[in-house]
């Protein structure tokens, strides 16, 4: 039998939580939330990975830019989003595969890029976060161009927008991926099978 993750249940969203998010809850407001949610994700891993000078989130965050509606439980959101991206570490291939995207790519070429990752028409939060790990690798190729880091995390954002805001509405939220938390092993899996997700999309930039 499949070993779990055990955490706390208050880690869970009720029933009461879902219904809450997707009655007050627009793609908008998903995008923007999600918005900050990278941003830190970003600075985070850029700290956790000991990159010298690093932007800090004030920085990533465009002026201007809205932040949408308030999160309660923002510390479980960055430790899941974490605990992730650490499962997106060990799939050396997509390793290899980020690396040949270069943050200089043109908008609409890299937005085809990313958007591969859901190209099956499957969602689940290890896809989800690995859009966010994609972003942050191509970021790190352009530490000393904040403008264009701040580029790509807005196209990011788009793609929240257009391709992931109602399926996290539905599942109540960004609040929901707590859940992960409740996750067994094989599940998890999945998170790392999105780098053959990401292959295609690697395969889509180089033919065109």
């Amino acid at each position: 039998m499949a070993s779990k993750m055990q955490q706390p249940s208050a880690f869970f969203p009720t029933e009461e939580e879902r219904k809450t998010q997707k009655d007050h809850l627009n793609t908008n407001d998903v995008a923007n939330q999600g918005r900050l949610l990278l941003n830190s994700f970003i600075h985070d891993r850029m700290v956790r990975d000991g990159i010298i000078n690093a932007p800090v989130v004030s920085d990533l965050q465009e002026p201007g830019t809205p932040c949408g509606p308030p999160m309660h439980h923002s510390r479980e959101i960055a430790r899941a989003l974490r605990c992730i991206g650490d499962e997106l570490d060990r799939d050396q291939k997509l390793q290899e595969l980020v690396k040949k995207v270069p943050p200089e790519a043109e908008r609409k070429t890299f937005y085809s890029v990313a958007s591969q990752i859901f190209s099956d028409g499957v969602f689940n939060w290890g896809r989800v976060v690995a859009l966010f790990y994609f972003a942050y690798k191509v970021c790190v190729k352009a530490l000393d161009r904040v403008p264009l880091i701040r580029a790509i995390i807005n196209l990011i954002v788009d793609i929240i927008r257009d391709k992931l805001a109602q399926w996290i509405i539905d599942r109540g939220g960004w609040e929901a991926i707590r859940e992960y938390f409740g996750a067994t092993w094989q599940q998890v899996a999945v998170v790392t099978g999105a780098g053959m997700a990401v292959a295609a999309g690697i395969y889509f930039y180089n033919k065109s």
